[in-house]
Order: structure tokens, then C-alpha cells, then sequence
């Protein structure tokens, strides 16, 4: 059990150094996009509050729950958005644990800078999936 928890773990790892890596202009977070992996946010809705931190910024709170019956890793960004919809701060982060099929996730994002809203987002999602039985 403790094998398969840190193959899990060197899994999302990999991910993450990965989808770090590839990052360019093209899939840099903006206005325009909110996403890697568009097909990801149909599987997954969204519960959060921003919530005050000190010196003017604010905190997402909320659940990330799955409606699709496999286990995954996602990615989350979350944009604070001025008047015009202009992007002035934002952050991609994990939940604490990964979302299980069928159910959900808490996460904690920020601080992220005061803004008029705030916006969360899948921006990628690794599925988890069973050993085959032969």
C-alpha cells in the first residue's frame, strides 16, 4: 500500500515538473486562457468563497468535485480579474489530496491580490487509472 502511495506521489511529481516545464507564452495563463485541457472541465465542478488575508489580498476556499468515476490529479487556477475582465494576479495549485471518482477535494489557493472577482478553473487534470486484471 505504502509502494503504491509514493508511486502516486512520483506520478503527480512527474506531472507537475512536466506541465512546468512546457509552460510558454502560448499556455501561459491570461483572459484569454483558463485551461490546458478543455474536455477536463466538463468532469469536475467548482464550490469556493474568497475569503480576506491580510494586507488587502484574498484566499479561495472551496471543494473541487468530481462527476466523472475516476480518480484524478488536477491542477487549478485561479485568476483575480479587474473590472474589464483583465487578469492582475493569478495562481495554479493543487488540492491537498487528489479528487476521488465521484467525489470531492478541499483546496486553499492564494493569496492572491484584491480584485473586482475572482475566477477558478481546471487548468489540467491527470487520471488515475486501475491495474488491469488479467
Amino acid at each position: 500500500m505504502r509502494n503504491r502511495h509514493l508511486l502516486s506521489l512520483a506520478a503527480v511529481t512527474l506531472l507537475a515538473l512536466t506541465t512546468g516545464a512546457c509552460m510558454t507564452a502560448e499556455t501561459t495563463p491570461s483572459a484569454a486562457v483558463t485551461t490546458l485541457d478543455p474536455a477536463a472541465t466538463r468532469n469536475f465542478k467548482l464550490e469556493w468563497t474568497a475569503a480576506p488575508v491580510g494586507n488587502n489580498a484574498r484566499r479561495l476556499d472551496g471543494y473541487i468535485v468530481s462527476t466523472y468515476g475516476v480518480t484524478a490529479q488536477v491542477q487549478l487556477l485561479a485568476r483575480a480579474l479587474d473590472t474589464t475582465g483583465q487578469v492582475v494576479d493569478w495562481k495554479i495549485d493543487y488540492p491537498i489530496f487528489p479528487v476521488p471518482g465521484y467525489g470531492r477535494s478541499y483546496f486553499n489557493i492564494g493569496p492572491l491580490a484584491a480584485a473586482d472577482h475572482y475566477e477558478v478553473t481546471v487548468w489540467s487534470a491527470y487520471y488515475f487509472q486501475a491495474p488491469k486484471i488479467m
